[in-house]
């Protein structure tokens, strides 16, 4: 449908009614909007924007559009027609939580929250369980005050509580109706409701995460807990049950990193028709060619069943410590950029068992995805991408996206024109940052530079990271530090990776990797990342604070270490690296020590921070 023959000034903001009804002195366009729906834009033949919503997301009385305005992000809204978009506050009655499988066989059970300042007549209310036929079921005749819980049983039985006559599917929906009109929605799916956990909305207290839902442990009458699959302080047992020709066919034919089905169960929760393979690079092609069938492993919990989930993870992977006898150098990478505010994979150890045989321990490791990136950022939407090969340099080629053959864009394969990360390039390759979260960027470089890790994109590679475009802003993200600690040494030969510089952190030539030097050649910029050094060294990395961490891993990891049965190493090389070298991998002590005692003197000027341009492992002038 054509659009009107209007133009807006920048900032100006213009209604069109969607409705085929005739109307005077209105401007419309001849369709309905649906509960779930989709609206494009185009600019002649050229898709230039889109806007979908899900049912729940539009209801009575909100709105669904992006926030803040011009933003990829998208939120449900309070209506202002002609102003700003805000925030809508979800309430006054929700449903916060349902029970469509009890653990110990008994109803179904759905809670009701009032989350507004007034109170609330549940007598006004109806509620419907869309998935059946039957009439919408009255509320009891009660009134919720600000702020309490109400738990109606779902059940066609007798009950001491508040009942409706019907049952909870593991595949429902729940509609909240007032004056035949939805106030509010939950939809499930059978993984969100496994025997033993609820679902429901993950944090109803606050107007900017009122509508998130998540998988929860039950909490009946009291406030929603998060049931999470990472839990850093404890080891988790991680199984899967396979055919004998599926799993042979991943060990024999690693390369092909080719998926297979298997069931798993984790925590509890026991799930079938996921998908499991390899995963890797030069460490899969290395391990392929050993005599370990000791892979890195990606499991992907909805790859045959649309929608099913896993503690709320459609991803993750099982890291196998590859050049790590001490079983830590990710852990502790991950850490330390958690504590410096980067958005980090979540991460904890598990013993993976394959048809009840145990088969090694493991670090179960996050997939960066679109649910990490709903669970780190306000905007969820941008361009996700995975730059491993051509381009992930990030050097300028040309403005074709083809010529950066392995960008790996990973969301919005549909929509997206790639242009705002054609832009980025462009800027950091002219020395430009506007384009660039230059303080996560800093904040990032910290954490990887203290640990001389090359195996990222400021060594040879230029690999091991993804980057995310938050409406026109690019966010370095942090992945695969089992090579830190100086463990990575490709074309570094001959030299001491415990004194790589900080001010130029590359194993070749600065300038081919642009968003580092873009980054460091502002001395305001040089001084906040040598200020978040400076916090490294006199914390986290400090000797005893550093020595205590390392404790603290082995109190929690050593036992099943020992017991660990397709280990790389023996047990004792994992408690010998913990301070000093096995082969040619640093002790973790050690390193560290020698470490900050450098970086420290190159703070002080006491040693050189930078070379010529040519790098650290390039020809660069070293004392």
């Amino acid at each position: 449908m054509a659009l009107p023959n209007i133009t807006l000034s920048a900032g100006e903001f213009y209604r069109v009614y969607a409705t085929t009804s005739e109307t005077d002195d209105l401007e419309t366009v001849a369709f309905k909007l649906g509960s779930s729906d989709e609206v494009s834009l185009y600019n002649g033949d050229d898709l230039v924007d889109q806007l979908a919503w899900d049912k729940g997301q539009a209801l009575i009385e909100f709105s669904y559009g992006r926030f803040p305005d011009g933003s990829d992000a998208t939120k449900i809204l309070t209506p202002t027609p002609l102003t700003a978009n805000t925030l809508g506050q979800h309430g006054p009655l929700v449903i916060s939580e349902v029970v469509a499988s009890d653990i110990n066989g008994s109803a179904d059970w759905f809670e009701l929250y009032n989350s507004s300042t007034d109170n609330v007549a549940l007598t006004n209310y109806s509620i419907i369980d869309e998935s059946d036929d039957i009439e919408p079921q009255s509320l009891p005749d009660v009134t919720l005050a600000p702020g309490e819980y109400l738990v109606i049983y779902a059940t066609d039985e007798e009950s001491s509580g508040y009942t409706v006559n019907f049952k909870l599917g593991k595949e429902d929906e729940l509609s909240l109706i007032l004056n035949d009109e939805t106030v509010d929605y939950i939809s499930w799916k059978e993984s969100d409701v496994i025997a033993g956990f609820s679902y429901g909305l993950s944090d109803v207290t606050t107007i900017e995460n009122s509508w998130d839902k998540a998988f929860l442990t039950p909490t009946q009458g009291s406030e929603n807990s998060q049931a999470k699959a990472f839990n850093p302080t404890l080891v988790n047992s991680l199984s899967i049950t396979i055919t004998d020709e599926n799993w042979n066919d991943i060990l024999d034919n690693p390369l092909d990193e080719e998926y297979h089905e298997a069931s798993i169960t984790f925590n509890g929760v026991t799930l079938d028709s996921i998908a499991i393979r390899t995963k890797g690079n030069s460490s899969l092609t290395s391990v392929a060619n050993s005599s370990s069938d000791r892979y890195s492993f990606k499991v992907d919990i909805n790859e045959y069943v649309s929608g099913q989930k896993l503690f709320g993870l459609k991803k993750f992977t099982l890291h196998n410590s590859y050049n790590d006898p001490s079983y830590m150098r990710e852990t502790i990478a991950y850490d330390l950029l958690t504590e410096m505010g980067i958005a980090t994979p979540q991460h904890s150890y598990v013993n993976f068992y394959v048809n009840g045989e145990l088969f090694g321990f493991y670090l179960m490791v996050e997939a960066i995805d679109g649910t990490f990136l709903e669970n780190n950022f306000e905007n969820a939407n941008g361009d996700l991408y995975k730059p491993d090969g051509t381009g992930s340099d990030l050097v300028w080629i040309d403005n074709d996206i083809t010529s950066y053959a392995d960008i790996n864009l990973k969301t919005n394969e549909d929509t997206t024109d790639n242009g705002a990360i054609l832009n980025f390039i462009e800027q950091i390759n002219n020395g430009e940052t506007d384009a660039t979260d230059v303080d996560g960027l800093l904040k990032y470089l910290s954490v990887s530079v203290a640990l001389s890790n090359l195996d990222s994109y400021h060594g040879t590679l230029a690999h091991n990271y993804y980057i995310y475009d938050r409406d026109g802003v690019f966010s370095l993200l942090p992945w695969d530090f089992n090579e830190s600690f100086g463990t990575f040494t490709m074309d570094c030969n001959g030299v001491d990776i415990r004194e790589l510089y900080i001010d130029e952190p590359t194993s070749g030539a600065l300038a081919e990797r642009p968003l580092v030097a873009s980054a460091l050649a502002s001395e305001s910029n040089l001084t906040t990342y040598h200020a978040y050094l400076q916090t490294l060294i006199n914390g986290s990395l400090s000797s005893a604070q550093f020595s205590q961490r390392i404790a603290d891993l082995k109190d929690l990891i050593s036992e099943h270490v020992a017991n660990d049965p397709s280990a790389f190493y023996s047990y004792s090389q994992f408690e010998q690296n913990l301070t000093s070298s096995v082969n040619n991998f640093y002790g973790l002590t050690e390193f560290m020590d020698y470490r900050v005692t450098n970086m420290t003197q190159q703070l002080s000027g006491e040693l050189p921070s930078a070379g010529t341009g040519s790098g650290f492992c390039g020809n660069s002038f070293r004392p």
